[in-house]
């Protein structure tokens, strides 16, 4: 059975995580530290830490990701900005060690309307770098690309690589392919052709071996939108037919799948058996 769950609240504590995982029939989960729109961050209680992570190894519920807050900018042209965001990132990799998640996921930010995206290179590489030796961790980075606009850096592969070629420092660096920021980047995911080349478009630039996970959401404005909401599958504008073929393909089929899509615990559910029945999945045991 392929590993695949959703993003899961920490609201009430991290007690709640695992049971929420399971509602929703995950055997994969990706999560917050902390508040995703707040700077200010508890610490967080190594004793509660290590419980959640065994827990989750013991229901066999694994790998575990976490997700940084939206705050962070890699590449701003404002120097305090960018150093509060490394500090905030390499604190988020030291959590996450602490309840031995898989690695942490997050944004890298944007230049400014303004900007030129070829200045936010060497930023978002020395940003990496930095980031790592503060860490003094080796929890995976883990870059995700974005829906674009505004000056974004995150839905530019080149770049984004050629900043990845300069932090060698930083490794291990991965990537996170979120499909609804693909589409509304303009990346022609829904159709085979356009995938094709969207892989053969990250083999140049990355290499596929740095995908760690997908990102599977639906899209609810249309490709090249640059419009980042994330739809229930089968229900937006990259549609069913192409997110079934995307998480089948050959290339993508090992990787483990987090869905962000929006609404209750039971709009989970019909997401997560949609899911299933497309990888034609029943009563398998977790891979």
């Amino acid at each position: 059975m392929r590993r695949a769950g959703f993003h899961i609240s920490i609201a009430g504590g991290l007690s709640k995580v695992l049971p929420r995982a399971q509602r929703r029939n995950c055997t994969a989960l990706q999560m917050f530290t902390s508040s995703p729109a707040q700077w200010a961050v508890k610490p967080l209680d190594a004793a509660q830490g290590a419980a959640l992570a065994q827990s989750l190894a013991a229901a066999d519920l694994h790998p575990h990701f976490v997700h940084a807050v939206y705050l962070l900018n890699l590449v701003s042209p404002d120097r305090v900005l960018r150093g509060k965001s490394v500090r905030h990132l390499a604190q988020e990799l030291r959590r996450a060690e602490t309840i031995g998640a898989a690695g942490v996921i997050f944004h890298l930010g944007s230049v400014g309307p303004q900007g030129k995206l070829a200045a936010g290179v060497p930023r978002l590489a020395r940003s990496l770098q930095e980031t790592r030796e503060r860490a003094e961790n080796v929890v995976p980075l883990i870059l995700e690309n974005s829906a674009g606009g505004g000056g974004s850096l995150g839905n530019q592969l080149e770049p984004i690589a050629e900043a990845v070629a300069g932090a060698a420092s930083a490794e291990p660096l991965n990537f996170c392919l979120d499909t609804a920021h693909a589409f509304a980047a303009g990346w022609p995911l829904h159709t085979e052709q356009g995938l094709e080349g969207t892989l053969e478009r990250l083999e140049t630039a990355l290499g596929l071996e740095r995908l760690a996970l997908l990102h599977l959401n639906d899209s609810l404005f249309g490709l090249g939108s640059h419009r980042d909401r994330h739809w229930h599958l089968g229900r937006g504008k990259l549609g069913g037919k192409a997110l079934r073929r995307i998480v089948n393909h050959p290339r993508l089929a090992h990787l483990p799948l987090i869905m962000e899509t929006p609404g209750t615990e039971a709009d989970d559910r019909r997401n997560m058996r949609l899911l299933r029945k497309w990888l034609g999945e029943g009563g398998a045991k977790p891979a």
